[in-house]
């Protein structure tokens, strides 16, 4: 996945990370200011110096640095920097006055300087909070996102759906489940589908038609392979900035993937994955997560791939994302477009079987699991259950293995186990 592997977890270990509370505040080391606001809990300590050089070399001396901030040096379980190293990001762990704290650490350098900064919050609040105290530290993380305030349940202007939103945003497109809606925090593009056919059943096309009319036609639809979701990814997106250029209309070009994280696909599905990229939009560099799954092929070469994407502008991403995730969350689709669209699926589609119906509850399985296992880490616990008596309690997660191994081997049973918290909610 390259250097920049952690980058999708970072940002959802950032929303689900554990904290002590900011009243909670020791000795600030030199250098570094505590940032606070009276409208969120929790604090940012972030620190500006001269040089330049390596982010990560930077982010390690932060780590050193705070040390007596927290009750001992922060522990880092996981991390992410750009190609260049001018950026670098870690997920922390560590005590506050004896409370469990989590949060998110970064180190930024160019023209010069360096910034370094620790967000963290109580587990309660973080999610709100987060984007709040991003935006405390001024230009060092992107400008301050707009307030997520008055959330409501939004119904799709054809009936097909509904998600929450809130005030500022709007739906500006839905048809049978899909929906576009857009807001200050950024847009969502949901439940895109087409129809693909793969190269070889294009050619195939043209030449039936060519037999027929005595003149070659191209198939009038996309052409790609099911190869995998990163490379389907980028070929439709150069095919739609193509019919953007002889349209005048404005069009996408992938600037770089940060990152790709293949979860499992639903029934009809044979790939699926998050892909964390960046786009040029007009001029204007943005960053998008997307969701796509690629279908099997079907008997006259024809496939579907399966797509759902939030995206901002890149500089407002980390601080968009909290929102972002809690839109796409909140969608839903109506029964009877689900059904609908598996009688479609059906016809064109033989091996897809029920696609539509498994689509919508498969991706929020997977969102679901992913979203546990962050918490999981975060929390730094796992679930043991002595499956004799049923009485379960939590365990350190980096021993969580040792300690059953060892209660079976006292038992003489496999009596005890581990459950994992994404099983558990199974």
């Amino acid at each position: 996945m390259g250097r920049a592997s952690w980058v999708l977890p970072l940002v959802l270990f950032a929303v689900l990370a554990s904290a002590a509370p900011a009243d909670a505040q020791p000795q600030v080391p030199p250098g570094y200011q505590l940032l606070t606001a009276p409208q969120v809990t929790g604090g940012h300590l972030v620190a500006t110096r001269q040089g330049s050089g390596s982010a990560t070399t930077l982010l390690g001396l932060a780590l050193k640095e705070v040390a007596g901030f927290f009750d001992q040096r922060p522990q880092a379980v996981g991390g992410a920097r750009d190609a260049a190293d001018q950026q670098a990001e870690a997920v922390f762990r560590a005590t506050l006055r004896g409370s469990s704290v989590g949060g998110i650490a970064y180190a930024f350098v160019g023209k010069g300087t360096g910034t370094t900064g620790f967000v963290f919050d109580s587990p309660q609040t973080l999610r709100q909070s987060l984007p709040r105290l991003l935006s405390l530290a001024g230009g060092g993380r992107g400008p301050a996102p707009a307030s997520a305030q008055n959330w409501r349940e939004t119904p799709f202007p054809d009936g097909s759906g509904s998600m929450q939103l809130p005030e500022g945003w709007v739906i500006t497109f839905a048809h049978k489940g899909m929906a576009s809606a857009k807001g200050p925090h950024g847009w969502i593009e949901r439940g895109l589908v087409m129809q693909v056919k793969t190269r070889a059943a294009a050619a195939q096309y043209s030449a039936l038609v060519q037999g027929a009319i005595g003149q070659p036609k191209p198939w009038p639809g996309p052409v790609a392979d099911p190869t995998d979701p990163v490379t389907v990814l980028q070929e439709l997106t150069a095919r739609a900035k193509a019919q953007g250029q002889q349209t005048g209309t404005p069009s996408e070009t992938i600037l770089r993937i940060i990152e790709v994280a293949p979860v499992s696909p639903a029934p009809g599905f044979q790939q699926a994955a998050y892909i964390d990229y960046d786009v040029d939009i007009g001029g204007v560099r943005c960053r998008l997560l997307r969701f796509l799954m690629l279908s099997h092929v079907g008997p006259d070469g024809l496939w579907i791939p399966y797509s759902t994407y939030v995206g901002s502008p890149a500089d407002a991403f980390p601080q968009n994302l909290p929102v972002l995730l809690q839109v796409w969350g909140s969608a839903r689709t109506a029964q009877y477009v689900i059904d609908e669209k598996l009688g479609e699926a059906l016809q064109s589609l033989r091996e897809v079987g029920a696609i539509a119906r498994q689509t919508a509850q498969t991706r929020d399985r997977s969102q679901q699991r992913i979203h546990d296992k962050w918490t999981e880490v975060m929390r730094g616990t796992r679930i043991v259950e002595d499956t004799l008596t049923g009485e379960r309690r939590d365990v350190d997660l980096g021993y969580s293995h040792e300690i059953v191994r060892r209660l079976n081997e006292g038992a003489g049973t496999d009596r005890y186990r581990e459950i994992p918290l994404w099983q558990l909610n199974q």
